[in-house]
């Protein structure tokens, strides 16, 4: 039993210190309050837009296809994208469309993936991947955080902000 406590005490901590490693990292990042840069970006399949995109509240996981925490992380933000949840995948940090191809096969029936490049990440300034961003309705940023998101944690994260 006293070994059981222990666990829970580790698990406790450890889930804390991830928690706040995450919003620590993303206080790095383009202020809260700020207008959120917008590029003009291709998708996969070539198709232009903006991001973010005008008019609605939204989230950008900017992700990088060698990034073991996005491999674990990406199938739960799709997930929330193929259930109505505005949210766009941004790749980062990627050396060709091949290395970002065999990340694709990896996660098959994603949403569309915006092709980003480093001003992309120079302009949110992202200190490491995944990073969250959520934009409001009229392109200004209200959250950032970076690291490992559970799933349910990502859920309440949107919802707290009304994305």
């Amino acid at each position: 039993m006293h070994y059981l406590k222990q666990l829970i005490v580790l698990l406790v901590i450890l889930a804390a210190g991830v928690w706040i490693g995450g919003a620590v990292r993303g206080w790095s990042m383009t202020a809260v309050g700020e207008t959120a840069p917008q590029h003009r970006l291709v998708d996969w399949q070539g198709v232009e837009g903006v991001l973010p995109s005008d008019g609605e509240a939204q989230l950008l996981y900017l992700f990088a296809p060698w990034c073991t925490i996005c491999d674990l992380t990406i199938d739960h933000v799709a997930a929330l994208e193929r259930s109505g949840r505005p949210v766009q995948l941004v790749a980062l940090s990627y050396q060709n469309r091949a290395e970002l191809s065999a990340f694709l096969e990896r996660h098959p029936g994603l949403g569309p993936i915006w092709l980003g490049h480093d001003a992309v990440s120079r302009d949110y300034g992202v200190p490491a991947f995944p990073a969250y961003v959520i934009v409001d309705a009229q392109g200004t940023i209200l959250a950032r955080r970076v690291g490992y998101l559970p799933e349910w944690a990502l859920k309440a994260y949107m919802a707290w902000y009304g994305v």
